[in-house]
């Protein structure tokens, strides 16, 4: 039987993943400018690219998990860390889709609100789409999870010229 108090804890735990994948969306955008900048670059130029990038980027992620599985400590922190390096560029890459949402959306407003604004609106939108029953879940996520994999796996890669230290 289900109860009032299930439910609750249900709609809870959904609004909790979405203010967190939100949140760290953002601190991805305002923490890495120049990787979401190349992760934004690399799925406007080339979304093909990315999609294949990014299975390349699941399989390594799965075998992440995979590894962590296995009861060597030693085996498990690799496992976990190519499974949190595989997240991470998930969640640059898809700051990148959300970077260039952004741009589009701030485009149709007439440049009313500032570059914050709708990136925050923007991210806000791709996690809520995300989480729409069905076709959020078993489409959309997985897809953003894909290309925004391989944005992030694209910026991950692309060196970055060394700046002079004083």
């Amino acid at each position: 039987m289900v109860t009032i108090g299930d439910s609750f804890s249900i709609v809870a735990t959904l609004a909790g993943i979405a203010l967190t994948l939100w949140s760290f969306m953002l601190v991805c955008a305002l923490l890495f400018p120049i990787r979401v900048e190349e992760a934004r670059s690399a799925v406007s130029g080339s979304l093909g690219k990315c999609f294949g990038m990014g299975l390349v980027a699941f399989l390594l992620g799965f075998l992440g998990i995979v590894i962590a599985q296995v009861p060597n400590p030693l085996a498990k922190l690799a496992g976990l860390m190519v499974a949190s390096g595989y997240l991470a560029c998930v969640m640059v890459g898809t700051a990148g889709v959300a970077k260039l949402a952004a741009e589009r959306l701030r485009a149709l407003t007439n440049h009313e609100e500032s570059h914050f604004a709708s990136f925050s609106k923007s991210s806000w939108y791709i996690v809520v789409a995300g989480m729409l029953p069905v076709l959020g879940w078993f489409l959309f996520a997985p897809l953003m999870m894909v290309v925004g994999g391989g944005a992030g796996f694209k910026a991950a890669l692309k060196s970055q010229p060394v700046g002079e230290v004083a």
